[in-house]
């Protein structure tokens, strides 16, 4: 999943998200009164949101399952740490924040069960007091879209997805072609992410020892339609 060519594309197209929601996720935790400590974004991605966070005087630590992301992410934000791993076997370090934006829950393997055994490692990871921020698809009602595609001079993206209601599932096919050099290299992936009900994801949170809070944006910045933010807190002691 995000190999060297759509960890490439994406970085270069797709990182408003990252880019408009850190400083408003800096603001929510200021306000909440973590205003410095470890940070650990899990799904970091190309580290458009963890140079920011650094740059805010937080300690960084950034996971991904994806080789190339992390290799961009070294490069755009030498002040934090990151590591390679995937989300449901990760071991996260002990932290006072955990932050997963653009949908990365949606895209564990295992549904509900893998939801709540992940909240767990979150919660515990997290110090007394500590605040986890992330966003999941709530719905795929206009997630949807028939093959359409996009590009620049050295780069070419296609894709369409499709929802399996019975499997509460979107599937989205992506292929890539990058010009590099006189070669034009070619990639496809098929990502998989679940769709949750607000209340399945809730009390998945509260079992696993958070108080809640759903909303559809991140401070200022709105998510797009069917996504659903979330701040947890654990007990302060």
């Amino acid at each position: 999943m995000y190999a060297t060519d759509l960890a490439y594309v994406h970085d270069a197209r797709f990182g408003d998200l990252a880019r408009r929601a850190a400083p408003e996720i800096v603001r929510l935790l200021r306000a909440r009164g973590t205003r410095r400590g470890h940070l650990v974004e899990v799904g970091c991605g190309s580290g458009i949101s963890a140079r920011h966070f650094a740059a805010s005087g937080y300690q960084v630590t950034g996971i991904d399952r994806s080789a190339a992301m992390i290799r961009l992410a070294r490069q755009r934000a030498p002040r934090a740490r990151f590591r390679l791993a995937a989300i449901e076997r990760s071991r996260l370090p002990a932290c006072d924040g955990v932050i997963a934006i653009g949908e990365i829950v949606s895209y564990l393997p295992g549904g509900v069960p893998a939801l709540r055994r992940f909240f767990r490692r979150v919660h515990e990871a997290l110090r007394p007091g500590g605040i986890f921020i992330f966003d999941f698809i709530e719905s795929a009602a206009g997630r949807t879209y028939a093959a359409k595609s996009f590009g620049t001079d050295d780069w070419t993206l296609g894709a369409r997805a499709t929802f399996a209601p019975l499997r509460s599932t979107l599937t989205r096919r992506i292929v890539v072609a990058r010009r590099v050099g006189r070669r034009v290299r070619r990639a496809t992936e098929i990502h998989r992410v679940r769709v949750y009900p607000r209340a399945a994801v809730g009390r998945a949170l509260i079992g696993a020892g958070f108080s809640v809070h759903m909303s559809r944006s991140y401070g200022r910045y709105r998510l797009m339609a069917g996504d659903v933010a979330v701040i947890a807190r654990s007990a302060s002691v």
